[in-house]
């Protein structure tokens, strides 16, 4: 599989390696958070017998990759970075693929991967079946593989979609800066180029397993979550761009959503 030749700043031999262990810790912590934040202080404001509202889930977001982001700043900073895209593209791969040979390869990647979710929907239904992987009843719907979800009414029972056009936007809002923009930079941007000197050349394959485990929080979705997060790794490993591991995220985690969003905000869907 062709690379994308690195320049000095984005050279292992010029970032800061992580260890096995320290690039384990890196992921962990995210996991911790998450946990927290879902079983911990939002499960007070779930209704006895009801489903989480959707405020309490895009507070979630908000929090969880907002933490990922703000960290993922943070961190870079202190390495001596400004934080500006002209400062940052080396290090963080700001960039698009380089060659028709690498754009052709992000196409089967992209089409590879949207095959291969929506076949990891009956393995994420059968896994959720499994004891210690059953979602708990009060999880949302538009996430737990054992409701059926046929509209984005379905997804989302407590807020009125007809016409609400704020909302749609909100959401997407909320989904591209923290739940895109968050878990890239920080795990693809920051972290993945600092575990090469662990893992080797299969630093993407490594980032893209612990980006997996680290959803432990919804485990019953690791097939879905797998694929997305080794084909992100490889956007920004391999292929050298994290852009491209952006947009294949924005794909994976809200393409139809944003269809059957419109689609019920128009009154069709």
């Amino acid at each position: 599989m062709p690379s994308v030749q690195l320049n000095q700043a984005s050279d292992p031999n010029q970032v800061p390696q992580y260890s096995v262990a320290t690039s384990i810790l890196m992921f962990a912590w995210p996991a911790a958070w998450y946990t927290f934040l879902i079983y911990v202080l939002a499960r007070p404001f779930v209704p006895d017998g009801g489903t989480t509202p959707t405020w309490i889930s895009l507070t979630v977001i908000v929090l969880g990759s907002g933490a990922e982001l703000v960290a993922g700043l943070v961190l870079l900073k202190r390495e001596g970075y400004r934080l500006a895209p002209s400062a940052l593209r080396d290090r963080i791969r700001l960039r698009w693929p380089r060659g028709l040979r690498a754009w052709a390869i992000a196409g089967v990647i992209l089409v590879l991967g949207m095959g291969l979710s929506m076949a990891m929907g009956p393995v994420n239904r059968a896994l959720a079946s499994v004891p210690g992987f059953v979602p708990p009843e009060w999880w949302p719907a538009g996430s737990n593989p054992t409701v059926q979800v046929s509209s984005a009414a379905d997804a989302f029972p407590d807020i009125p979609l007809k016409g609400n056009f704020p909302f749609v936007l909100l959401y997407l809002s909320l989904g591209l800066v923290f739940n895109i923009f968050g878990e890239e930079i920080y795990y693809r941007g920051y972290l993945l180029p600092r575990m090469r000197g662990a893992f080797g050349k299969w630093d993407w394959v490594a980032n893209g397993l612990l980006f997996t485990l680290k959803h432990v929080y919804q485990r019953w979705l690791y097939p879905g979550i797998l694929v997305g997060g080794l084909a992100y790794a490889f956007a920004a490993g391999p292929l050298g761009s994290l852009p491209l591991a952006m947009v294949y995220h924005w794909v994976g985690n809200f393409l139809f959503n944003t269809v059957f969003l419109v689609m019920a905000a128009l009154g069709s869907g």
